[in-house]
């Protein structure tokens, strides 16, 4: 009977080890899904200006240049099926353009931005972007400037995958975000340039399922062998 019943508990257990590979397989991502990396540092918002509509922006000298920048949190997604990058970024905290502040909850995003791919050794990679887009910009500013475009040009994305200290860097505007007038009628393009450390984000839980699963199966195989 002590038999029997150990061998009820091994089948037992062998057949959580099959459910949680089954379920692994049906939960976990396809094959060359995305590779996602979340925002864990870096300077963040590190370059930016606001310029008076129809000058050069950012220019020499423009109306409102960034004083001080702000860390952001947000992530990027490299997806090498459709080779484009999407990304998110929320600014942590106030960034000053002089007497202009762009408000901490700002958030910037694009979807489906084209990148080419280029080794960087080791099986490190890099994207960068190689074709035209636009995103999507929430502005928020003090004293208050509406927003008047808040669909911003892309350019300059770049970013490292594999390289054990990873980066990624964007600009948008300053063509297509636009805020204003101000109190003298002014209305102003604004520039904004990115720069973070991200790192890869933690193994999925359906990963951890096959894990677990196959380590179950290797127990099982081990005790049938004695």
């Amino acid at each position: 009977m002590t038999g029997d019943l150990a061998a009820k508990r091994t089948a037992h257990a062998a057949g959580l080890s099959i459910l949680a590979i089954a379920l692994g397989l049906v939960l976990a991502p396809k094959p060359a899904a995305a590779s996602l990396v979340n925002v864990v540092g870096g300077p963040g918002l590190d370059q930016g200006a606001l310029c008076v509509a129809g000058q050069l922006c950012p220019g020499t000298s423009p109306a409102f240049p960034l004083s001080g920048g702000a860390a952001v949190s947000g992530s990027f997604d490299y997806n090498p099926l459709t080779e484009t990058v999407d990304f998110s970024l929320t600014l942590l905290a106030n960034a000053s353009f002089g007497s202009e502040t762009l408000l901490k909850g700002s958030v910037f995003s694009a979807s489906g931005v084209p990148v080419g791919v280029s080794s960087l050794g080791g099986g490190a990679t890099e994207v960068t972007q190689n074709g035209a887009a636009t995103g999507v910009a929430n502005l928020s500013l003090n004293p208050g400037l509406a927003m008047i475009l808040g669909a911003p040009v892309i350019s300059g994305l770049t970013c490292s995958f594999g390289t054990g200290s990873d980066q990624c860097g964007v600009s948008l505007g300053a063509s297509g975000l636009e805020i204003g007038p101000d109190s003298k009628g002014l209305d102003y393009n604004a520039f904004l340039t990115f720069n973070t450390d991200v790192a890869p984000v933690p193994l999925p839980a359906a990963a951890w399922l096959l894990l677990s699963g196959l380590g179950g199966i290797a127990a099982f195989r081990r005790r049938r062998a004695v």
